[in-house]
């Protein structure tokens, strides 16, 4: 009985004399913290750049619906002339334009007889179409590798996180898939 005492009486004695975490030790744990910190965070703006580089997919799908819609009425493709909103950087600008327009109004003209409009009035990238139509010069050969047919093409660009990169997505009437460059910049 004598030695179970002594040996309660020994843990108990080196519990109270090692209390408490180390310094080295807490250190540890801080930096462990701090790099999965980290890992989350650059995740999570990962996941929103995905998120929002999702916006520019589904509207230049739309626009090709619409280009399409637009040519099998008319026997032509529409047109705008500058890239709308204005120059884009950060995201969350004002898609201004309210149809019908007075004619010559640009930018709004070619939106308005496309008859687009995003599903939010806030964007945060910035678009632009061109179409095939009588008189209507060669697009170029990026775009649309034979100028011969009738023609569409539609370019979604923004600077999502405002470091002077672009995001760039494109769709046309030659091809099935919206193909990127500089994705998620």
């Amino acid at each position: 009985m004598a030695s179970k005492t002594g040996l309660f009486q020994q843990i108990h004695a080196r519990f109270h004399r090692e209390t408490g975490f180390s310094l080295i030790e807490l250190m540890a744990v801080v930096t462990i913290l701090a790099v999965l910190s980290m890992a989350a965070v650059m995740g999570y703006r990962r996941y929103i750049m995905r998120g929002k580089s999702m916006e520019a997919l589904h509207m230049l799908a739309d626009i090709g619906m619409k280009q399409a819609m637009y040519f099998s009425l008319y026997g032509q493709y529409v047109s705008t002339e500058t890239f709308y909103p204005d120059p884009i950087g950060g995201g969350d600008k004002d898609w201004s334009i309210s149809c019908p327009v007075t004619p010559g109004d640009d930018p709004a003209e070619g939106w308005c007889a496309l008859g687009f409009r995003p599903s939010s009035d806030k964007v945060n990238y910035q678009y632009i179409t061109k179409g095939w139509a009588t008189g209507v010069a060669d697009p170029p050969a990026t775009y649309i590798l034979d100028p011969s047919r009738q023609w569409w093409y539609a370019i979604a660009q923004g600077d999502l996180d405002n470091n002077g990169l672009y995001s760039t997505f494109v769709f046309s009437s030659e091809v099935s898939a919206i193909w990127s460059i500089n994705p998620n910049q």
